[in-house]
């Protein structure tokens, strides 16, 4: 009889000792997991720190979460898009700039907008109105370098411009959104992001750059008689 009890004690023996290894790898995993979910935090604190820095550098006086947190709402809005690198939008130290790519605002071979670039204007415009109500806008057009091989214009500067000049038109004519806030420019091929020698460099290069930049609007319209 004391032998069989003997056997029962030492047949035990193992599973007691095994229940202590499973805890302790649990309690491992969930030390991992919290030490991992505390550094991928630290990753995007460091991040929005150095954005931060960048827009600080250039403009003392603003509030630079709020560029910060506009950027990370377009963001979620465009991801499709961004996916496919139709758009990017990065904080520089010029402000907010969101790129698009112009097959994705423009008939092709024009200056017309096209139903999908109203589209994508249209969410452009809801979050200027709702994050940047009195900032400036830069309006930016740029071409690849085979523009005028293909289309009647007088150069690329014109192309990029008149690009440029319809989109800042659909946002103070459709939009009704204060012509005071906006200036646009034509860069024609000279500003490329990719190279020219390839299809999709071309592609890339063609392209409208939207600038929020953090200056808020001050100046008011003068008449003739107050100058």
């Amino acid at each position: 009889m004391r032998r069989f009890w003997i056997i029962l004690v030492m047949a035990a023996l193992p599973g007691c000792a095994a229940a202590p290894k499973k805890d302790e790898s649990a309690a491992l995993r969930v030390q991992l997991a919290a030490v991992s979910g505390k550094f991928d935090l630290a990753k995007r604190e460091n991040l929005n720190l150095k954005r931060e820095l960048t827009l600080y550098r250039q403009y003392r006086d603003i509030d630079s979460k709020r560029f910060l947190r506009s950027a990370d709402v377009l963001t979620a809005q465009m991801a499709p898009f961004i996916a496919k690198g139709d758009v990017l939008t990065s904080i520089t130290d010029r402000g907010l700039v969101v790129v698009i790519l112009s097959e994705q605002l423009f008939v092709s071979g024009s200056d017309v907008l096209s139903d999908q670039g109203k589209a994508f204007l249209d969410k452009i415009a809801a979050l200027v109105d709702g994050w940047f109500p009195r900032d400036y806008i830069y309006i930016e057009g740029h071409t690849d370098n085979q523009s005028l091989a293909v289309f009647e214009w007088k150069s690329d500067w014109d192309f990029s411009f008149a690009r440029a000049l319809n989109v800042l038109k659909y946002f103070t004519e459709s939009k009704k959104m204060d012509p005071l806030r906006f200036s646009a420019s034509g860069f024609g091929q000279y500003r490329p992001r990719a190279s020219n020698e390839t299809r999709e460099g071309r592609r890339l290069n063609r392209r409208i750059e939207i600038v929020i930049v953090p200056q808020r609007l001050k100046a008011t319209v003068q008449t003739t008689g107050d100058l």
